[in-house]
């Protein structure tokens, strides 16, 4: 798929304001891909379409879930971790995307895991601070990205920050989202 085409299947389906955000972690990610020899063009392709189920019915979901026989312990989550796994679905069935890079980026930007490769990488830190984005830390993370080059200890920061924010919430973790955490806390040095 070109970018274009991923531009305009995007536009069509997101809200404005997502949509906006998905350009945005688009043109961080390729500015990332730069820095850290990843693909630009896998990651503009991934940018672009990581939200694509962000709206989407959970029910539709689940049943994608199931059809796939993806991980069982996504059906006790909500569309905020769903949308990414269902939407690599959604773009390898409907669009045709068959490039793991790709699909890869897309299904775990929501809850990191160990050992994700470059690309997977920069989609996670891409979402996280792409400069709309104005969480607590995220001028924290822009540092340890931008200034010390330091990929491995961003995933481990935001991943950090993100589970901080579900014990806080009340709210169940994903066990890979624990994986990704305890990985990239042994790798980051």
């Amino acid at each position: 798929m070109d970018i274009e085409k991923a531009l305009e299947i995007v536009r069509h389906k997101l809200p404005k304001k997502r949509f906006e955000h998905s350009v945005r972690v688009a043109e961080t990610a390729v500015k990332l891909a730069e820095m850290f020899n990843g693909d630009k063009y896998n990651c503009e392709l991934a940018g672009i379409l990581h939200d694509y189920c962000k709206y989407d019915e959970l029910s539709e979901m689940y049943q994608i879930v199931i059809r796939e026989k993806l991980d069982p312990a996504l059906l006790g989550f909500n569309k905020e971790l769903l949308h990414g796994p269902v939407a690599a679905i959604k773009m390898r069935d409907d669009y045709g995307i068959k490039n793991d890079e790709i699909l890869l980026a897309i299904s775990n930007h929501t809850s990191g895991r160990d050992h994700m490769t470059l690309n997977e990488k920069i989609i996670y830190v891409a979402d996280y601070i792409e400069p709309e984005r104005d969480q607590k830390n995220v001028d924290d993370i822009r540092k340890i990205v931008y200034e010390d080059k330091h990929l491995d200890l961003a995933v481990y920061e935001i991943t950090k920050a993100t589970i901080k924010h579900l014990l806080k919430s009340d709210k169940t973790i994903y066990p890979r989202t624990i994986e990704c955490l305890n990985y990239y806390n042994m790798v980051k040095e």
